[in-house]
């Protein structure tokens, strides 16, 4: 059973994962302004969409070195890490996409302070799972973030039995 990873944490270790140590020894992350979104749905494969939970993602560097690490690494990472995740939750929900917001003030001649706000949305998910510790819908259930499948090719049949192949278009 896979468990839940907030987009939080995954932006978090996204950032942990490519910064120089150096950068990141006086980091935080944290979330505010959290907002619960009723937006129940089957998902499939034994999996529930309960809501959709918005909310800022907090991100600090208290002592970030900028004349050893170029401040344009976090600009880059975040946007790459962007085009990694997907914002099309965010329209579902009718939540338009904000910019982030960067806050960055000299402290020394070697050190400043960074503060990323960045707004995000993730469903909360859960899986049937006999030991979850979520009673719902006479069920236990655990958290999970969702499986989704996707159709590669097919066949479709008309009114004869001969199948025409459904293949992936490429230049879509």
């Amino acid at each position: 059973m896979s468990t839940a990873q907030s987009r939080l944490d995954s932006l978090t270790a996204f950032f942990t994962d490519n910064l120089p140590e150096r950068a990141m020894m006086a980091f935080t992350s944290e979330m505010d302004d959290l907002q619960v979104i009723p937006a129940q749905k089957n998902l499939g494969l034994n999996q529930y969409r309960l809501s959709i939970l918005k909310y800022d993602a907090i991100f600090t560097w208290e002592r970030f070195p900028y004349r050893i690490c170029d401040p344009r690494l976090l600009f880059a990472l975040l946007t790459a890490w962007s085009d990694e995740e997907t914002q099309n939750l965010m329209s579902q929900v009718g939540i338009s996409e904000s910019e982030p917001d960067w806050d960055i003030s000299l402290d020394t001649q070697e050190y400043a302070t960074v503060a990323l706000t960045v707004p995000l949305a993730e469903e909360l998910c859960i899986v049937q799972d006999e030991d979850g510790v979520i009673p719902f819908d006479s069920k236990r259930w655990s958290l999970v973030d969702p499986q989704v499948w996707t159709a590669t090719g097919g066949t479709v049949f008309g009114a004869g039995m001969a199948g025409a192949p459904v293949v992936p278009d490429d230049r879509v």
